[in-house]
């Protein structure tokens, strides 16, 4: 990972240090954005079946991401299961809030997220996250309602 503006190679130095899991490369880090003192969203990945990334990243009683928040001065970290399929990456990156469909158009970069009302207002308060979740995978993203 090259280092980054936006501070996100500060977050893998600490993924690190406190996950031996990801310093062991058992859990490989697929990507980091982040926007400094606010929210850092890590998409993981494990080389074994049998190794969950995220619980492995948040740690017992969630002691692994804490000390990570802990250091980063309270910034929230959200820690998400990267998928090769993109409608199952954004559905994870966009958790809690229940999908309804996806519609990609690939020669624009452009995905259209259908969700209902409720989920819809609750992603756009939380502007922030969605902004990142578009870094993180590259595309422009729309938020609709069916």
């Amino acid at each position: 990972m090259h280092a980054q503006p936006d501070g996100s190679e500060e977050v893998l130095r600490l993924l690190r240090e406190h996950v031996p899991e990801v310093s062991n490369g058992t859990i490989e880090i697929k990507g980091i954005v982040r926007e400094r003192r606010k929210r850092a969203i890590v998409a993981v990945h494990a080389s074994e079946e049998d190794v969950d990334p995220v619980g492995s990243c948040v740690g017992q009683r969630g002691m692994r991401v804490k000390a990570l928040v802990k250091q980063l001065g309270m910034e929230t970290v959200d820690i998400v299961r990267w998928s090769e399929s993109p409608k199952r990456f954004l559905t994870n990156l966009l958790a809690p809030s229940r999908i309804e469909e996806i519609f990609f158009d690939e020669s624009a970069r452009r995905a259209t997220i259908f969700v209902s009302y409720d989920d819809k207002r609750s992603i756009m308060e939380a502007g922030e996250k969605l902004k990142l979740v578009a870094r993180l995978v590259g595309w422009d993203l729309h938020i609709a309602t069916g």
